[in-house]
Formats: structure tokens, C-alpha cells, sequence
């Protein structure tokens, strides 16, 4: 979908003002955007000097779904895997009023470093990003997804949506909690029974052998996806041209063997930085299932 995480940051909260208890699952890693201007290059080599304005710092990934989710109003858990280092310490600063339930990750705090001459990306720099084991589940950790309202699992390809004992209560919660799913390429696959899977057109391009463009391909993807995956609902974001859900649950609650498709077209919006629509648009859906959407 077309926005960016600082038009999410006006976004309301919940259609009918009620504060929900949402749980989210997945990779927390720390995000960091140094913004500043440029008038010259580098007598040392032919790249441009930054004069740096703002370094901004935020919890991402599923920590940025989190931030979303509390400033909308919510009552908020993450349920994540954290390091024993300075920057996970950070990050638990940056999360103040989201209640955190970390198991130990094993592995450096990922960290990425975003560098901008006002509005244009100028160098991404990535810090202890490499693929680490897949973690344990701690019973705190499946604990916290109890009692929730909705769920929102935001793989960031590290290691804990493919935690087999987050993936077992995860299966269990779905039967009666509507559970968005947020896929990586490197990540694992949504459990049977998740209500929505939100993949973009090239994550859904390399679940699928499909080949198209546009709302051909989307389609095609959507329903072989809901089917491969065995889930309610799949939804292929387009950018500002929108999203593709084919579903199979109906009103009633029933599976008819025929799916439902529907292009949803995406409101206009001004942004130069894409960088969290995905994440604002699974903490959106996540919401509008709590409040009994369909």
C-alpha cells in the first residue's frame, strides 16, 4: 500500500474508539535515520559530504509495528527476541509503553542505519544483520499471546515466526483470534488458520512459480497462496495501485471451495519515503479484525 511510516503517525485509532489488547509477534531490530543536507563532495574520493541535521532512532520491524499499534491507542505486547548488548537495551527504551516479552536471541542486535539529504536515500548501512540461528520459545513468550484480540506476526526474516514453539501456539490462537501475518522472503510460512497473509507483489512473486504482471498476476497469486498456505485470506499490496485479497471464508464463518477475489484500490497520499506501509498496513488490518470485520 502507498504510505509511509510518518503518515501512519496521523492515522487514528480504531474505527469505533475501543482499545484493544494486540499482540505482536517477530524479528525487533533498531532502526536508525540520519537526515542532513549536502552542498559539496569529498576531497578524498567523489561521494557527497553530509552535514547531518537529525539522527533519529526507533524500534523497527515488529518493535515499529508495536510503536503503530500503541500510538493508534492500543494496548500493546511484542513478543520478540532480544540481545544482552547496549542497543537492545535501546531499544527497550524506545518502547516505553509497549510491554515487551523477549526471550535471548543469541545474536547482535541488528542495526540499520538510513542516511538522507532531505528527502532521497542516499546510503542504507547495515550492522549485525546476518541471518543468526532460529530461536527458542520461552513459555512467557506463548504465554503472551492469550487473551489477545488480534495478532499481528511481523517476519523479518531472523528467526522467530520460524520458532517452532511460537509456530505450535500461534496455530492454536488462530482457531479463535484473527492472526496477520506480515512474510518475509527469508522467513517462514504463515500457520494454517491465519485470518490475513499481507505479502507485496515480489514477496508474492517468489512464493509462487506465477509469472504476470498487475492485477493478473495478483489475482493468480493471491488464490494459489491461499491455498498453498492453507489460510483465511491472502492480500497482494501493489503499491499505490492498491491490493488483491482472494479469500475463502464467508459470512457464516464456513469455507466454500470457491474463493472470493476483490481488488481494493489504495487512497492517494504524498510521501517520498515507503519505508513502514507494510508494517501500517498489517497493524490496520490486525484492527479492523478485533473490531469484527470480515
Amino acid at each position: 500500500m502507498s504510505g509511509t511510516e510518518r503518515t501512519a503517525s496521523a492515522t487514528p485509532g480504531s474505527g469505533d474508539g475501543t482499545r484493544r489488547r494486540i499482540v505482536v509477534v517477530g524479528d525487533t531490530l533498531l532502526d536508525v535515520d540520519v537526515s542532513g543536507t549536502s552542498e559539496r563532495l569529498s576531497p578524498d574520493a567523489p561521494v557527497p559530504v553530509v552535514d547531518v541535521r537529525t539522527d533519529d532512532r526507533r524500534a523497527g520491524g515488529a518493535g515499529l509495528v508495536a510503536s503503530m499499534l500503541v500510538r493508534d491507542g492500543h494496548d500493546v505486547t511484542l513478543v520478540t527476541v532480544l540481545s544482552d548488548d547496549d542497543r537492545a537495551d535501546e531499544i527497550r527504551a524506545l518502547l516505553p509503553d509497549v510491554h515487551v516479552v523477549a526471550g535471548p536471541s543469541g545474536a547482535p542486535t541488528p542495526v540499520k542505519t538510513r542516511v538522507r539529504v532531505v528527502d532521497h536515500a542516499l546510503v542504507r548501512i547495515d550492522e549485525g544483520c546476518a541471518t543468526p540461528p532460529v530461536p527458542g520459545t520461552t513459555a512467557e513468550m506463548t504465554a503472551a499471546l492469550e487473551g489477545a484480540d488480534a495478532i499481528v506476526v511481523a517476519d523479518y526474516g531472523r528467526g522467530v515466526a520460524a520458532a517452532d514453539g511460537l509456530r505450535t501456539a500461534l496455530a492454536a490462537v488462530a482457531r479463535t483470534t484473527p492472526v496477520v501475518w506480515d512474510p518475509h522472503p527469508k522467513g517462514a510460512s504463515p500457520v494454517a488458520g491465519t485470518a490475513v497473509v499481507t505479502p507485496n507483489t515480489s514477496e508474492a512473486r517468489r512464493f509462487t512459480d506465477l509469472s504476470g504482471e498487475g492485477v493478473p498476476f495478483a489475482t493468480d497469486a493471491a488464490a494459489e497462496l491461499v491455498r498453498t498456505w492453507d489460510v483465511d485470506a491472502v492480500a497482494v499490496t501493489m503499491g499505490d495501485r492498491g491490493a488483491l485479497v482472494a479469500s475463502r471464508r464467508s459470512g457464516d464463518g464456513t469455507r466454500p471451495a470457491a474463493l472470493d477475489s476483490r481488488f481494493v484500490p489504495a487512497p492517494s497520499v504524498t510521501a517520498g519515503d515507503p519505508c513502514g506501509a507494510g508494517d501500517r498496513l498489517a497493524a490496520g488490518v490486525a484492527i479492523a479484525l478485533a473490531e469484527g470485520a470480515d
